[in-house]
This record gives structure tokens, sequence and C-alpha cells, in this order.
């Protein structure tokens, strides 16, 4: 289930702050609401406030919005520090149009379910959203409308000075946000077709729609959890066709007091409303005139067409790309203490990175140096095929990882695109603070109990060194059972993996206690035990998908 909100919030590149830039002279922050903003009051209340944006022709290389969130028992929205339920809320601003304002949306982010949840401690929990493409819109004094009432929310805004990858000359509303009812999607009587006059002035452009389905109408519980096929038409000829739906098994934030694991129509509880970005440039020339219609799939005759889809589309306009040989470091994945990637985190064996080509000529090879900041660096060519603004996600060869008490630090460099030189420097190194992996004996206990009501079934383990060599591994087990294996290892780096077929963790179904008390089952555990019986690490039940712990053996 879940519970509406309305709120402010900006588009999504969830990259830590501290891996993607420093705060600088070349950096703008402006910082409207802390931890300390009073939390509204009022049922389906938001954070209003005036936001004083840089009203300046400055050229921004990105615009970040940095969203924290905090479970406090201060929030005015229930008893709980956390709000019981997954509300969605999302970001708008009111710009200037004439005599009046019109409002755009940046974004739309939906809560976790509060009840028993862990989220951050003191600091909270992080979400960074790249809003770049709204750099034409955010100037001078704009009312903002942001976060709801159930958790405490810290919101920064980086202006971050440079040259993009290619400038934003416009962004307009197509469709604006509106909650939609999926009967009327369908039937074309509210999104109708529309003629476009695209921007003169630009060379690129791109449709981004941001969509996410809700309700329980009709026997797939339409629109929250159906998956639809939503569809881009101009003239009548499909363009763009993509499926609104979202694996939600290994959320980083976890456990959550409800049925957070289950997939579900363009969100998470804990994440960000997922965005679509379709390129228009092949089919337009400058000046042109385009007709677009948004469509959906039709409903079935069975009570689903009640449900509803929130939803905004928005046209984007581009100028030429700034650099012909740029490759940017778009983010470190591992090893990183960021929030993100918390279910990967910590390594001890391969690093894993993202880059992107930011210049008009394909990308085809790349020179990468990372290490630790006070070591050796190690140096790994990349080559590939990249089209203008495509990314790919890079393991590295492992490094020495021995000296990380001392040194927690990591960075990663790139340069040479292509083999000549990089012509945006700022874009090409970060840095990421490292956790330290737990360090076990050569011999210890894995101890398994599973759940009951026939899931035992669903789950598997293995345990492998850094080359995927599997030493142990089970698949075979039975309903509320014990399982204990002896491990014995040599000295390296290896990964625990056990995995849920149906990715809804080892947990009991506490939400049947009142509808079918059968159903609702015992609590599965995970343990690593030493070999006299002390506990070294024990892993939550309610994990959705996996369980993985990289750990050392020394």
């Amino acid at each position: 289930m879940i519970k509406l909100y309305r709120i402010i919030l900006f588009s999504i590149l969830l990259f830590p702050i501290s891996t993607l830039f420093s705060v600088t002279p070349h950096t703008l922050t402006i910082h409207p609401i802390t931890f300390s903003t009073s939390s509204p009051e009022g049922w389906n209340a938001q954070y209003k406030t005036i936001v004083p944006f840089p009203n300046t022709d400055e050229q921004w290389a990105k615009i970040l919005m940095v969203q924290t969130l905090k479970c406090d028992s201060l929030t005015a929205g229930d008893e709980y520090p956390c709000g019981e339920w997954d509300y969605i809320w999302s970001t708008f601003v009111d710009v200037p149009k004439a005599d009046t304002t019109e409002q755009f949306c940046l974004g739309s982010f939906v809560t976790p379910y509060g009840k028993r949840l862990e989220m951050g401690g003191e600091s909270g929990w992080e979400w960074i959203y790249d809003i770049s493409e709204y750099a034409p819109i955010l100037k001078g004094d704009l009312n903002l409308t942001v976060g709801n009432n159930q958790e405490l929310l810290d919101l920064k805004f980086y202006f971050i000075k440079g040259t993009p990858a290619r400038d934003v000359i416009s962004v307009e509303n197509i469709y604006p946000y509106a909650d939609y009812k999926y009967e009327y999607l369908a039937n074309d009587s509210l999104l109708t077709s529309t003629d476009i006059v695209l921007n003169p002035y630009a060379k690129a452009y791109s449709l981004k729609s941001i969509i996410s389905g809700h309700g329980h109408a009709g026997p797939r519980n339409c629109c929250e959890w159906d998956s639809k096929t939503h569809t881009w038409y101009t003239e009548g000829y499909e363009l763009f066709r993509w499926n609104v739906w979202t694996d939600c098994g290994n959320n980083p934030i976890y456990p959550q007091g409800g049925t957070w694991p289950f997939d579900r129509a363009g969100w998470c509880p804990g994440t960000i409303v997922d965005e679509h970005e379709f390129e228009l440039t092949p089919y337009v020339l400058p000046g042109d005139t385009l007709n677009l219609d948004y469509g959906i799939e039709n409903y079935s005759d069975n009570g689903e067409k009640d449900g509803t889809f929130r939803m905004t589309h928005q046209l984007i306009s581009y100028g030429a790309p700034n650099f012909k040989n740029d490759v940017e470091l778009v983010d470190i994945i591992a090893p990183s203490s960021q929030d993100k990637y918390s279910r990967i985190n910590p390594i001890c064996d391969n690093p894993q990175i993202i880059i992107r080509n930011s210049g008009a000529v394909d990308l085809q090879s790349v020179k990468i140096e990372y290490g630790l900041t006070k070591g050796k660096k190690s140096v790994y060519h990349w080559h590939g095929d990249l089209a203008f603004l495509e990314s790919d996600t890079l393991i590295l060869p492992p490094i020495d990882w021995r000296k990380l008490k001392k040194d927690p630090t990591f960075e990663v460099e790139l340069s040479s695109p292509n083999g000549v030189n990089d012509e945006n420097e700022r874009n090409n190194s970060l840095t990421s603070t490292v956790p330290q992996s737990l360090l076990l004996p050569t011999e210890f206990i894995l101890q398994i109990h599973t759940n009951n009501v026939n899931r035992a079934h669903e789950n598997s383990f293995t345990i492998s060194d850094s080359e995927g060599e599997i030493y142990y591994s089970d698949d075979n087990f039975g309903d509320d059972s014990n399982y204990r294996y002896e491990v014995k290892l040599t000295k390296g780096c290896f990964q625990f993996l056990l995995t849920d077929k149906m990715e809804d963790g080892i947990s009991r179904y506490w939400w049947y206690r009142n509808s079918d008390a059968d159903k609702v089952g015992i609590n599965g555990s995970v343990k690593i035990l030493s070999m006299s019986g002390e506990e070294l690490h024990t892993f939550k039940p309610d994990f959705g998908q996996e369980l993985r712990l990289n750990f050392e053996i020394k």
C-alpha cells in the first residue's frame, strides 16, 4: 500500500557528494533546508520555501541536488521516527512565465517503509540528483516545495562552474505532472496529440518521462503492481516504447517494515521514481514542428482501469557537444562508502567504476590509473566503442589492499581518450573512502536455519574466491531446518552469496498475520560462527534478493 504525497525533488543521479567533487571556489552551494528546519505540520504537509538560485548567465558543468533523510522523533507525520508507510512526493519549482508562473516537476521520490527502519543513523541516508538539464529555469528566487513530514530533510544545491558536455538551451513541459486515471490515459482522452515547435537555436533534443504506477485495481492490483507498456508516437508512427517496471529485490535500504522487496511500476520504497530519456535528435531538425502523442497499452475489462499513473513529460533542447575528446569518470562503485552501493561494499578484490564518453568523437580507448592515494598506482588500458553520452561499467584488475588501514582513500584518474589529450580534464578523477572488509579466520562455521511455508527451496549459496572458483555451495534446503558447514580457506579474498529466487528473503510474511495466519511462517537465520561457537557475523533475514559479503582470510 502507498499513501500519496505531492512535493518537490529533482532529477536522478545517485552519486555521493564526496566522490563527485570537492566543494571549492568553483562550486556555489545553496542550503535552504537543514535537519533543524521545523518538520511541516498537518497531513500531507510539505516543506515550502523560496530558494535564491543564481540569477546569472554563468556556465555550469553540473547542477546537483543532495537530499538527505533522517529518522527522528521530531517529525510531525506520525508516531514513528520515520513514516509508517511508503509515501510519494514530487519536486516542483514555480518558474515565472509572463504575469503568472509555470510549475515544473524535477523528479519524484517514494519514502521507505518506516517501521523498524534503520536509515543511516544520525547522519541519515543520501540521494544525489543531477538536475543539470534544468539550468535554464533554475534562476532567481523560486518557490520550492519538497519533502514531507515523515522524515527530517536536509537539502543542498551545488552549482559547479565549468563547461558541460553540451549546453542546455531550454526546457519545456509537454504534459505537466498530475495523477492520471489509467482509463483516461488508455482512451487517449487526457494526454492528447500535441504539436511542438522545436527550438531553432538548438542542435539536439530529448524527451524525458517520469512515471509511477499506483492503486490496487483489478486482479493484478493495477497500477502499483502491474507492468504496462508506454509509447511515444509522432504522426501515428511509433518513436519509442518501454515498460514501466522496477526490480526492487536489491534495494540498498533494508530491512524495511513492509513489502519493500516486491517489484513495482516505476519505483521501490526508498528510491527515486525511474526516469526515462529518449534522444530525439536523429528524427528531427531545428525549427521543425513535431507532432507528439503519448500512449499506453489498453486495459482489460477487469476493473484495472481505476488504477492511476503519476507522470510528467518534458522536452529538453541542447546545443552541440562542447568537446570532441572528453572521457568522464562518472562514479566509483567499489570500493565505496556511499549509501547506494552498500549492497556490494566493502570489497577486497576488483574495483568497479563507471566511465562516460562526453565528447563528440566515439570513445575507443582510455588510460586508467587507480589505487590507494599514498601507494603505487595500477594502470589499465580500456578499449571499446562508446558514442556521445554512452557509458560503461568497468571491473578493473585487483590491487594490493594491504595498506588500507593507513591509507583508506582510493583514487581513479582517466586520461588519453582515443590516444589524445582530454579537452576537459576537470571530470577525469574521483576519490572514495574505502570501508574495511570483514576479516575471518581460516576456519569458521556457516550456520543457516531455513524458514518454512514451502519457501526454503528458493535459497542457494556459494562461497567463491576473487577468480570465481566455488569452494562451498548448496541449493538443497528443507523447511525449518538447521544446516551447518565447516569452512576451511587459505589466505585471500572471498565472497559469500546467498540468493532467494522469489526475492523475498527468509523472513516471515508478517503482513498475513490478520488475513491468513498460516502463511506468516517463521524467520530464518544466517550466521558466521567461530569454531567454538562465537558469533562473528549475523545477517538480517529480511534481505530481499540476496546476501552478499566480501571477506578476507589472513
